[in-house]
């Protein structure tokens, strides 16, 4: 109780050194706290607990969406962000240099908006008013490089009514960088990470995209992020910067009103569906029917953790799970190896991918493209 006393005294203290003074006083008094808090008997943690403000998940998710997200606010905007290439291509990515693009946003409200994508191989424009939607594409399959940004801009925690639902606690401050994290499981897992006391998001996370915010500026009340990176798995790196952030000027009134209703057979949607799923989609394939026999005749090199918890390690014969995306027609036009790729074998298995064919996923009757993960040997 005596180191506790003085500790929150030492602060009080260090409030009334002068400027010049502050840091030298607070490292002494620290010291001091330190030194006294072991003659006391307390512990690491009943020293730096009392100092380390924490938030319920619920409280600490919706400031932080409050604070940083454009579409949670009361101010209607005009946004322009520019996609710059990464510096290198990867196995299993695009061209570089297809990954640029534009990303242009007028919003209203969460009923009324309009999106415009411009890039090399894709183009839309996309008006939403209520249930009414007006889309025009040029090119016929929706990268996920691109919409991993348009859905960050609007909604930059996936599945966060979940993570609000996490029993317990998050600290905040300027050094915790915490997280939150749902129930695991193959597609349903999310996360958001905090920095600063406020806190503000740092990332947003689910088996779809991981994009993390950084160089926040004031926008109104708000505080938003001017860098988005978004990390492709394999640590492939594309980031966005928003070149004009702006409140929505009246002009733009007219730019948000659907002139025709696009029908849902000509919209461009992507749907996430199990390994499972996928594989019962996927035409014949030597590669994929020979996974099943390796089965039969290897296991995985078992290991414990020193938790005592069992985990697997890969064989250079393991199958690989890629992440691949389909257009509407059940042609792989994306790929990307997992980032545990130890062996760096799996950019083969990611070049086999590109070359695989799915039956259609049809929603309601009508085709759409497909992301999930798969196991290729």
């Amino acid at each position: 109780m005596l180191a506790k006393a003085i500790f929150c005294g030492s602060r009080s203290t260090a409030n009334r050194l002068p400027a010049l003074l502050r840091p030298m006083g607070l490292g002494i008094l620290s010291c001091c706290t330190l030194f006294l808090c072991c003659l006391s008997g307390c512990s690491w943690e009943e020293l730096f607990s009392a100092a380390v403000p924490t938030l319920p998940n619920a409280v600490a998710v919706d400031r932080a969406l409050e604070l940083c997200s454009l579409t949670r606010g009361d101010q209607p905007f005009h946004l322009i962000l520019e996609i710059s290439p990464p510096s290198l291509s990867r196995s299993g990515a695009p061209n570089a240099m297809e990954m640029h693009g534009e990303v242009e946003i007028f919003w209203l409200n969460a009923i009324t908006y309009r999106t415009v994508i411009h890039s090399r191989n894709f183009s839309q424009t996309r008006i939403v008013n209520g249930s009414v939607v007006e889309e025009h594409n040029t090119g016929d399959f929706y990268p996920r490089w691109i919409q991993n940004f348009v859905d960050a801009l609007l909604d930059p925690v996936p599945k966060a009514a979940a993570l609000r639902k996490v029993p317990g606690t998050v600290p905040v401050s300027r050094e915790s960088h915490a997280c939150i994290s749902n129930a695991p499981g193959e597609l349903s897992s999310s996360q958001i990470c905090f920095q600063d006391e406020e806190p503000r998001i740092a990332s947003g996370i689910d088996f779809t995209r991981y994009v993390s915010f950084d160089d926040f500026e004031p926008f109104g009340s708000q505080q938003i992020p001017r860098t988005l990176i978004n990390d492709l798995p394999a640590n492939f790196l594309v980031q966005g910067h928003i070149l004009l952030l702006e409140p929505l000027p009246r002009s733009a009134s007219k730019l948000l009103k659907a002139h025709e209703f696009t029908h849902s057979a000509r919209q461009i949607h992507t749907m996430l569906v199990s390994k499972a799923t996928a594989q019962s989609l996927l035409e014949s394939s030597p590669a994929i029917q020979s996974l099943s026999s390796y089965r039969r005749g290897h296991s995985a090199k078992i290991s414990y953790t020193p938790s005592g918890t069992r985990s697997s390690q890969p064989s250079p014969q393991s199958p690989a799970t890629i992440y691949v995306r389909t257009d509407r027609t059940g042609r792989v036009r994306e790929a990307y190896r997992d980032s545990s790729d130890i062996y760096g074998l799996q950019s083969a298995a990611v070049a086999h991918a590109l070359t695989l064919k799915f039956k259609p996923l049809l929603i309601d009757g009508v085709p759409q493209q497909m992301e999930a993960p798969i196991e290729l040997p």
